[in-house]
């Protein structure tokens, strides 16, 4: 899929959009004093959930434009995405602080909240039983619909990858049939 095509530039204007809106949308982790999902943070390795963050195709450039620096990146099927598997660190992360948050990936945005598809492309959304923090029915309504939304646009190797990629268990709260992606 190259750059400038009709869909990376509707997945483009959609990232901002999600970017803007969620902005303020907060989970409550430093309410509690959590960063179990904290690459890099202050807990012992055998604390933290060791997430991979995985961007979206054209992210970024989108974080690279907001804060300078970007995630290393890998090939996937003809467009680069930015990947850090669950062992690194993250490079934005000091102290267990995130350095652009407010500026950050769409990955850790939505967490605890997780997309993935199975064989068919059916859209599985679904949250990590792993994260301490409950989500609002706000927190958790809004990033259902993100990636119903996000799902519509992107390459669906996209979420197979992503789908393939280890996380914490998982416990599924919504399906959309691939009928629906139009």
């Amino acid at each position: 899929m190259e750059e400038g095509s009709t869909r990376g530039g509707e997945l483009s204007e959609l990232l901002e959009e999600i970017y803007k809106s969620t902005e303020s949308l907060e989970l409550g982790c430093a309410e509690i004093n959590c960063f179990m999902c904290a690459k890099g943070g202050n807990l012992s390795p055998c604390q933290r959930l060791k997430e991979a963050v995985v961007l979206l195709p054209w992210e970024n450039q989108l974080i690279r434009s907001l804060n300078g620096r970007a995630f290393p990146e890998i090939s996937l099927n003809g467009f680069s995405l930015g990947f850090l598997p669950p062992e690194e660190d993250c490079l934005f992360n000091k102290g267990g602080w995130c350095t652009v948050h407010g500026k950050h990936p769409i990955d850790c945005r939505s967490f605890p909240i997780v997309p993935s598809v199975n064989q068919r492309g059916d859209l599985i959304v679904s949250i990590s039983i792993k994260c301490p923090i409950v989500p609002s029915w706000k927190f958790t309504k809004t990033w259902v619909e993100n990636w119903r939304r996000i799902w519509k646009v992107v390459p669906l190797e996209w979420f197979f990858f992503y789908s393939e990629v280890p996380t914490s268990p998982l416990k599924p709260i919504a399906l959309f049939k691939v009928e629906e992606r139009g």
